[in-house]
């Protein structure tokens, strides 16, 4: 009964890491034997074994694992979303993540840091100078039911929206302002 008063006081006061179980034994003046595991199995979910970085780690695998493949990531949100299943004296840093991005044994998915520069690149097909035959071509585009036009976005960019009636599939998306997305809605709308 005296190593189970041990593990129940240990948890009492929050001393919840340990190196090793062996080390939570020999802490406690038990002698580790068949009975000890027994007990130390009972409680051993209440309990994080391993080094500081181990924990770490396991939580950053555990959270890279569920990203989907070849996607970008928030460091900054990643590092707060992991720190929450973290103890107080544990805690992680963008570092920490942007290192074991670049560590393929912790970065199985492929998974990217977002940054500005990427960022950017996704709004760069929105950044273009629309010229009089494209518009023309969206003209054309445009029947009873189909309303094809131009709107620029909140950081001043130019989209192209596309919005239609039931016949046509009732559709509301928005598409970068070239020639590749005007085939793409043509396909859409009259490969029917």
């Amino acid at each position: 009964m005296k190593f189970r008063e041990y593990l129940e006081n240990q948890i009492q006061k929050g001393k919840i890491e340990w190196d090793s179980r062996s080390q939570l034994i020999r802490q406690s003046g038990s002698k580790a034997n068949g009975n000890t595991n027994k007990i130390l199995k009972e409680y051993e979910h209440k309990f994080k074994f391993g080094s500081i970085t181990e924990i770490k780690d396991k939580a950053i695998k555990n959270y890279f694992k569920l990203q989907p493949k070849n996607s970008l990531i928030s460091v900054e949100g990643a590092v707060k979303i992991i720190n929450k299943e973290l103890p107080n004296n544990a805690q992680i840093s963008e570092t920490i993540i942007y290192n074991r991005l670049n560590n393929s044994k912790f970065n199985t998915n492929n998974l990217k840091g977002q940054t500005l520069d990427n960022q950017v690149s996704k709004t760069a097909a929105y950044k273009v100078k629309i010229s009089d035959n494209f518009k023309e071509q969206l003209r054309k585009i445009r029947a009873p039911g189909i309303y094809l036009y131009l709107e620029t976005t909140q950081i001043g960019n130019t989209t192209l929206r596309l919005k239609t009636n039931e016949e046509f599939g009732k559709l509301d998306k928005s598409f970068p302002p070239n020639e590749d997305s005007i085939k793409i809605i043509k396909k859409i709308l009259f490969s029917k």
